[in-house]
């Protein structure tokens, strides 16, 4: 399984922005889980630079090129706010990270 996990950063007085945002976004390209499953779909915290927010999904096995563009074209629409920033990073699951050392996880 392949974990997206998307953060994104943007300053504190942009929030409700970017929040209204959000809704939009979340209408616009609603979840298809042929393509990706929410694990978390947002976690937000305060940081000294401003807000920091999490998303994870798992992506569906041969789907990866299809979930990677969504992402990108759902995380453009927040592009014309001010200071917003955004990062995409996949990690595999120990479950299939282990063997590749010649392990594997525990039952």
């Amino acid at each position: 399984m392949v974990l997206m996990v998307t953060t994104s950063w943007f300053p504190s007085g942009k929030s409700a922005e970017v929040g209204k945002k959000f809704l939009e976004v979340t209408k616009k390209y609603p979840d298809d889980p042929s393509i990706a499953k929410p694990i978390l779909r947002v976690g937000v915290r305060p940081t000294q630079d401003g807000m920091k927010v999490i998303a994870i999904s798992e992506i569906q096995k041969g789907k990866y090129e299809e979930a990677m563009s969504l992402s990108i074209q759902m995380l453009l629409e927040y592009s014309d706010i001010e200071g917003f920033r955004y990062e995409i990073e996949t990690f595999m699951s120990g479950k299939e990270a282990l063997p590749l050392v010649g392990l594997a996880m525990p039952k």
